[in-house]
């Protein structure tokens, strides 16, 4: 074999919980958890001012850059993902046990505010919800261990920097949580498709834990047997249902809207 005239070899990565890849995903990350980030790839056959100033942050902030003849990232399920030159290999999502994240709560100054996702299985759904629930200032996400999408990978690219602001706890059996946060006297809120109270009607403004469940089923029995009210989002139109990422951001922001109109 030749090898002065063999093409250089690219580097491939597998796309995981602990990869994020996209312009805009790395350079919120650099922006705002440089803390996060172990190192960067940079694909030399991918120069732009965007990449260039991704170069520079990583500089300051002392985080290695890997350049990279080529760069190839397979997704999850086996294509390959529209990485634009760039990639960041991150530490793993911090999460927090039960006892931590209860004692995190009963440390609010304020009600708490509090997101529990039921089976979220799609990494593109579980990431904009936990951009949404960022944005909209939540105290703290709960996740059932076995029956949600992984923090990483997909998640956190579509979370777009949202994971490190914000508190999760992965439990193992998510009703019987919901119980303990009942205890510590959290109204628990869980959103449905039909048959529930208006959630525009709904008193949001103490103590609350949204509910939203899985994509297709909704929320379990036994996670809606918990829950103390059950809301609805009106839809007067042709459509009746929506996304479970729609339907948590207009209930996390229906929070927001009358926690600040009481404040």
């Amino acid at each position: 074999m030749d090898t002065k005239n063999s093409a250089p070899k690219g580097k491939h990565l597998q796309a995981n919980e602990n990869l994020v890849w996209g312009i805009h995903p790395v350079w919120a990350l650099l922006e705002q958890a440089p803390a996060t980030i172990n190192e960067i790839y940079i694909s030399k056959g991918r120069p732009n001012q965007k990449i260039q100033e991704i170069i520079e942050l990583c500089r300051s902030e002392g985080i290695k850059i890997r350049f990279e003849t080529s760069l190839d990232i397979s997704s999850e399920t086996g294509g390959r993902v529209n990485h634009q030159g760039v990639a960041a290999r991150t530490r793993a999502t911090e999460t927090l046990s039960e006892e931590a994240f209860l004692a995190l709560i009963r440390k609010e100054s304020r009600p708490p505010f509090l997101l529990a996702l039921d089976s979220i299985q799609d990494p593109h759904n579980m990431g904009a919800i936990l951009r949404s629930a960022a944005a909209a200032g939540v105290t703290g996400i709960i996740l059932p261990k076995d029956r949600s999408a992984p923090l990483g990978g997909t998640t956190a690219k579509i979370a777009a920097g949202a994971l490190a602001h914000l508190a999760i706890c992965l439990v193992t059996n998510l009703a019987t949580f919901l119980q303990k946060l009942q205890k510590e006297n959290i109204w628990l809120y869980g959103t449905v498709k039909e048959g529930g109270t208006p959630v525009f009607q709904t008193d949001l403004t103490g103590a609350v834990c949204l509910v939203i469940g899985n994509e297709e089923k909704g929320l379990r029995p036994l996670v809606a047997k918990q829950c103390d009210f059950s809301v609805t989002i009106p839809m007067p139109g042709s459509l009746d249902s929506l996304n479970a990422s729609v339907a948590a951001g207009i209930s996390l922001f229906e929070v927001v809207r009358q926690r600040a109109e009481t404040a």
